[in-house]
């Protein structure tokens, strides 16, 4: 595990040994390709690739050309990307009609951790991006959280952290994503049950500019809160007595939430038994 974890930093051939002849210690000849024949990588984490940094790769890829190869693998058709899809994009805007590749045989599990590693790397990511890419690995490859931070160099607490900010309402998310808020900020409202709460707090914390300890006292009295103080309102009569009624024909407690026009109906039972037979009414009513 310690090896792994070296790794991460030391730059591509750190993770991509097998680039090296291992005998000679020569580095795999570098091929290079008509830039059609490449396609994104179908495990990519990062889904922007219109930010200020793109843009200045652009601009240094216009004058420089692409120094670091692609490293790809053989697909059905041309090659698909493992690392190195940002240079490819960039190479494209710049009007390259060739780039330099890597070919390199990998899995598709190893092709979705390689991404994943390289845009860790550069910090390329944003965290939900990154929260996204260690589901992927969890769920379509059934790795653990524990293989995971293996492989990415972080500890498994940080990986289940990030994992959680997919818990976020969307405009927590938003503001997350557009740096409007850090990813301790955002920790910090996952601390709230209540995403009326968490709203509430969000904007606090835009409005104000609070930093990370100032939203951790925040929510400290937002837990402090006295329960019970919501603001009752009251059921027009009408409901009322159709409750009474309903109580009364299924011989069981009913409850109507929401008002005439929308709302739902709730039955309570207390067994099995009451159960089956407020059923069997129903579906004979029906």
């Amino acid at each position: 595990m310690a090896q792994k974890k070296d790794a991460l930093g030391k730059g591509l051939g750190a993770i991509f040994s097998d680039l090296l002849d291992n005998e000679t210690g020569r580095k795999t000849s570098v091929n290079s390709c008509g830039i059609e024949e490449l396609r994104p990588n179908r495990y990519q984490p990062r889904k922007n690739f219109n930010d200020e940094d793109q843009k200045k790769l652009v601009a240094s890829v216009k004058q420089s050309g692409i120094i670091q190869p692609i490293v790809v693998r053989k697909a059905d058709s041309g090659y698909e990307i493992i690392a190195g899809e940002r240079r490819w994009r960039a190479a494209q805007v710049a009007g390259l009609k060739d780039v330099p590749i890597v070919i390199r045989k990998a899995t598709d599990l190893e092709a979705a951790q390689l991404s994943l590693i390289e845009n860790i790397q550069r910090e390329e990511l944003n965290p939900l991006e990154e929260a996204d890419a260690y589901v992927t690995l969890m769920e379509k490859f059934n790795l653990s959280q524990e293989s995971i931070s293996a492989q990415v160099g972080k500890d498994r607490s940080t990986i289940a952290n990030t994992i959680r900010l997919l818990k976020l309402p969307t405009n927590a998310k938003t503001a997350l994503v557009e740096k409007k808020i850090t990813s301790g900020h955002a920790r910090c409202l996952l601390a709230l049950i209540s995403q009326e709460d968490q709203m509430a707090v969000l904007e606090i914390i835009l409005k104000r500019g609070i930093n990370v300890r100032e939203t951790e006292k925040l929510i400290t009295k937002f837990k402090q809160k006295p329960e019970g103080k919501k603001q009752v309102v009251a059921k027009d009569r009408f409901m009322v007595d159709l409750e009474k009624s309903l109580t009364a024909k299924c011989m069981a407690r009913v409850h109507i939430n929401g008002s005439a026009n929308k709302g739902t109906l709730e039955i309570a039972y207390n067994s099995m038994d009451e159960l089956n037979r407020l059923a069997r009414y129903l579906l004979d009513e029906l």
